[in-house]
């Protein structure tokens, strides 16, 4: 019977019971291995066909996109892109290529930790534009993840029309296991497990109305969270 009333709530809400963003709201994911292998995806940088040969011998799988089985994500600089946001969310290892040469020269992939990204210009540069006292690392935030857990672990989460630019974050929500939701949660909008998202301009009278009558926050706040670890509610509050 419980398991019948979260369906129900589910179809209410216009949510997947799994956390998985609606099929209709995300992009295919074309060339993610189904595989229970390691599977390497970048971000910021191609892989030249050398070093896909390398992996390839490491018995490594390359996708182009990114998906849950991704086990290493591989960049050279720190950027908020999608695959990096969904990679901390995960606990994903991010490393740099010196990787992929190190674990050739052992013949098998080698731990990971020393070769983690490390970029204090853009990690520093990010928390000055966040204004995160204490700077930002995203060896800590990897280190969050894992020993936390899921992020968004039992909360919705639902943004208004005046979100445009919205195509990422449906995966953010689900690589956070959160509940991404395509209708207005009218029934329980100031529930602690469901999060208004919106942007600064209001697209409309019905959202305007909704925004004063609920607790509402800047959309930045779910791309910090998803590249920090941590939920800064206070500081994304609007008004």
């Amino acid at each position: 019977q419980q398991q019948q009333q979260q369906q129900q709530q589910a179809r209410r809400d216009g949510s997947t019971s799994s956390g998985e963003p609606p099929a209709e709201l995300v992009e295919a994911r074309p060339d993610v291995p189904a595989s229970g292998g390691p599977v390497f995806v970048a971000t910021g940088l191609e892989l030249t066909n050398r070093q896909r040969r390398i992996v390839a011998d490491l018995g490594v799988q390359i996708a182009s996109d990114w998906g849950l089985q991704v086990t290493h994500l591989v960049a050279d600089t720190f950027r908020r892109t999608t695959k990096m946001m969904c990679a901390i969310c995960q606990g994903t290892p991010v490393v740099t290529l010196e990787y992929i040469a190190a674990s050739r020269n052992v013949g098998r992939l080698i731990d990971e930790r020393p070769f983690i990204l490390k970029d204090e210009v853009c990690e520093a540069a990010f928390a000055r534009k966040r204004g995160i006292s204490g700077g930002y690392s995203l060896l800590e935030a990897l280190d969050r993840a894992r020993s936390q857990g899921p992020l968004l672990r039992g909360i919705s989460v639902y943004c208004f029309p005046s979100v445009a630019e919205k195509r990422e974050l449906p995966h953010l929500v689900a690589a956070a296991g959160g509940i991404w939701l395509t209708r207005f949660p009218a029934e329980r909008a100031d529930d602690a497990s469901v999060l208004l998202l919106a942007e600064r301009t209001v697209s409309g009278e019905k959202e305007q109305q909704r925004r004063k009558a609920h607790r509402v926050y800047d959309v930045e706040l779910l791309r910090e969270a998803a590249c920090t670890q941590v939920i800064r509610r206070s500081s994304y509050r609007l008004r």
